[in-house]
């Protein structure tokens, strides 16, 4: 990946620049670094930590989305302030105090919500999360958003509430907390749209890859009903009959429909999974993609199916949506 575009990292349109493994020269082209959880696991302490400490002291700006230890936290902290740089750590604590709260009844939701799934992590979710709140805002409207990552608030949107991953509440408790929530979302917004997005995936790829079971994604689908849905897909050679089947689990085991969907550029290595025991993914050129969806949109499948990387994919997928709210006779959507 060395000298290579940067965008070889997810298959997507030439960005121009270029990945370099001296992390000391690119110190020089830049005033921020950001240190970001990734799918890689790396030695924080021996690899992480010494690259921050050479950044502030080249005077950069700090960014961490990575929990950090709490002794750790506070050497950067001070080791920050002391170079008079900023330090932003993004790991948010939970700002929806569920303890004061009583979990009696669902809230009826007025603004018009559009659900962000898929198959399972890795599938361009966020992605398509980030492209729609861009491509509305841009169009005018005022959004609202829950972010499928924990790290949201440096978008300034919101974070997916860590009481979904509780162990301290009931299931039935997650449902009511989790309309709750976005009711005072609703509330202290006022916005036009509401983007949620949902982690993990709708059902257990193998016994081994269970992706959550779904769990997630049918609590939120009782909590709240969406009024469209995008739903992306990691790639595989697909027919027309996998969209119908996905489109009937989504109907009867969720109680919403898919509006369209998307074609991820990433595909899970099977291979890898089954020798190995660890998930492995390979990411594939947005043009390649972009025929196999042109193929499959030739089935003419009830469901338009969108590529986010290519040219004006992404803006086709927003306006589509605000195609369809349009014509709910419930929202006032222009």
């Amino acid at each position: 990946m060395v000298s290579e575009d940067s965008s070889v990292a997810d298959g997507s349109k030439t960005t121009e620049i270029e990945v370099t493994a001296d992390f000391s020269k690119a110190l020089s082209s830049c005033d921020t670094v950001i240190i970001s959880d990734s799918y890689m696991k790396a030695d924080f302490k021996k690899i992480i930590y010494p690259k921050i400490v050479e950044a502030v002291q080249n005077n950069k700006n700090i960014v961490c989305t990575v929990k950090l230890e709490e002794k750790m936290l506070n050497n950067i902290k001070v080791m920050c302030e002391s170079r008079k740089v900023n330090f932003s750590y993004c790991v948010c604590e939970e700002k929806y105090n569920i303890l004061n709260m009583e979990a009696v009844q669902l809230e009826k939701i007025q603004t018009p919500i559009i659900f962000v799934l898929g198959t399972g992590d890795r599938s361009g979710k966020f992605e398509i999360q980030l492209c729609l709140r861009e491509n509305l805002m841009q169009m005018g409207y005022k959004i609202s958003q829950v972010g499928s990552r924990n790290y949201c608030e440096l978008m300034d949107f919101h974070s997916f509430p860590k009481f979904m991953y509780s162990t301290e509440i009931t299931e039935e408790e997650k449902v009511i907390y989790f309309n709750n929530f976005i009711k005072d979302i609703e509330l202290n917004d006022n916005s036009d749209v509401i983007i949620i997005g949902i982690p993990g995936g709708i059902m257990p790829f193998n016994d081994k890859y269970t992706n959550g079971f779904g769990i997630l994604a049918y609590e939120i689908s009782q909590a709240v009903k969406p009024d469209a849905a995008v739903f992306t897909t990691l790639y595989e050679d697909y027919n027309k009959e996998y969209f119908e089947s996905i489109d009937n689990t989504i109907k009867y085991k969720f109680g919403f429909e898919i509006d369209c969907y998307n074609l991820s550029n990433i595909q899970f290595d099977w291979m890898k999974f089954e020798n190995l025991n660890e998930q492995f993914y390979i990411t594939l050129d947005y043009n390649f993609i972009s025929k196999k969806k042109d193929k499959l949109n030739s089935y003419k499948l009830n469901k338009p199916i969108y590529n986010i990387l290519e040219e004006k994919g992404d803006i086709d997928m927003a306006q589509y949506l605000i195609n369809r709210l349009s014509e709910d006779e419930n929202y006032n959507i222009v």
